[in-house]
């Protein structure tokens, strides 16, 4: 009898080329800023504070960087046919319940001096850890005594979605934010009042493209138009939810069919859901000025828990669908999942503007956008309750023993 000849892991060797990808792309695209913020310095063409955002970039790339190393490793410890590390056999809630304790004085401590993240190292820094802090809380709440994936897995969906998922929903935004504002633009221009702003925007992106103050002020009026409120509205609410929560689980359409659970299938999810809202938290919170971050930050943990559901829940339809074959399931929860991703971004949205624009404030909307915290406050402990539900519904369908099958009708009786 002749040996089988021993199959390279296909899994792996893709996890380990996104990887090193990611990792490569990162570590360069930060070192190409460094060397242009030297030869920029050297030039005198960038002012003091002009170089913050850029190096906040930089230290950005970095972190992001490190995030692909467990992955690279463990793909290449499989492939070479190392022992792999054990899987995660402990609930780790209390420990992601304390650190997330622990974060709340380093919040206040921000909060109360915003000088600390003048240094775009400290700044990138504190918005990784209080972004990530509640991220893994989030994951380990969802899995908790629910069976734990292998850490190649682990950390192989977060370099998926960090370099290869993420990329194609943004690129999939850019195309349709193009697209809308073209067809924005032909509409505008149709409009005897807008006419003339879109042509001294045009002529001073053509003479003068860094000096844009004064035509942003004459942009303004177009956030009083009815019109381009509902365009805005309709793409945040909408457009975003049905583009990210079909691509957000990406990577499961491809590694989803090997005999999974559904606990697996919900796992995986809410890693990829987490590392969707990781790398999106961090790059606006740590963009914003120092006095806008503490605020930023707080909304940017509902939006955490948003991706992490959703992404979770998708995870779990999926494994379910393609094991009994019926589909209706996975096309509820995807519904579901566009509509709280929905309803959180048109709250948001309505809080953010608030009564800043004179055609709210001059409306009863004024009342309606004043209760719009409230509103996300409460869509918040309903994600939270969703998220427990799924752990208690998996756990319970998971821990229940097989259905004893009938004995054969010749041996009754």
């Amino acid at each position: 009898m002749t040996d089988q000849p021993v199959r390279t892991h296909l899994p792996s060797v893709a996890q380990l080329i996104i990887s090193i990808i990611g990792l490569v792309t990162s570590v360069f695209s930060a070192l190409g800023l460094m060397l242009l913020l030297k030869i920029g310095s050297s030039l005198q063409t960038l002012g003091v504070q002009s170089t913050q955002p850029v190096y906040v970039l930089v230290w950005l790339g970095i972190f992001l960087s490190l995030l692909a190393i467990p992955s690279v490793v463990l793909s290449i410890r499989r492939l070479a046919r190392l022992p792999m590390p054990g899987n995660h056999s402990r609930s780790m809630v209390i420990a992601a319940s304390i650190a997330f304790l622990v974060i709340i004085p380093l919040v206040y401590l921000v909060h109360t001096n915003p000088n600390l993240l003048s240094e775009p190292f400290l700044k990138v820094l504190f918005s990784f850890i209080t972004v990530a802090v509640p991220l893994w809380w989030f994951i380990e709440f969802g899995q908790n005594n629910l069976p734990k994936s292998s850490r190649q897995r682990f950390w192989g969906f977060i370099s998926f979605q960090m370099f290869a998922g993420m990329p194609i929903v943004f690129l999939v935004e850019i195309i349709l934010f193009v697209l809308a504002m073209i067809l924005g633009g032909v509409w505008l221009a149709n409009k005897n009042e807008f006419a003339p702003i879109l042509m001294t925007l045009q002529t001073q992106m053509m003479v003068d493209p860094k000096n844009m103050t004064s035509v942003i002020e004459k942009v303004t009026p177009l956030l009083q138009d009815p019109g381009v409120l509902v365009a805005i509205f309709f793409s945040l609410s909408i457009v975003t939810p049905l583009v990210e929560e079909f691509l957000k689980p990406l990577a499961l359409w491809f590694f989803i069919k090997r005999g999974w659970s559904e606990a697996e299938g919900f796992s995986a999810g809410l890693v990829l859901g987490a590392a969707f809202a990781l790398v999106e938290s961090v790059s606006a919170v740590a963009s914003l000025p120092q006095e806008s971050w503490t605020g930023l930050l707080v909304a940017r943990i509902g939006t955490g828990l948003l991706h992490t559901l959703t992404a979770g829940m998708t995870g779990w339809a999926l494994v379910s669908a393609w094991k009994t074959g019926k589909y209706s399931r996975l096309g509820l929860v995807y519904l579901i999942s566009m509509t709280l991703h929905g309803l959180w971004n048109f709250f948001a949205l309505v809080s953010g503007l608030g009564t800043n624009l004179d055609l709210f404030a001059q409306s009863s909307f004024a009342a309606f956008a004043g209760s719009a915290p409230w509103v996300l406050g409460a869509l918040f402990v309903g994600m939270l309750f969703m998220l427990f539900f799924m752990n208690r519904r998996i756990r319970l369908s998971t821990s229940q023993p097989p259905a004893i099958p009938p004995l054969p009708l010749e041996s009754i009786g």
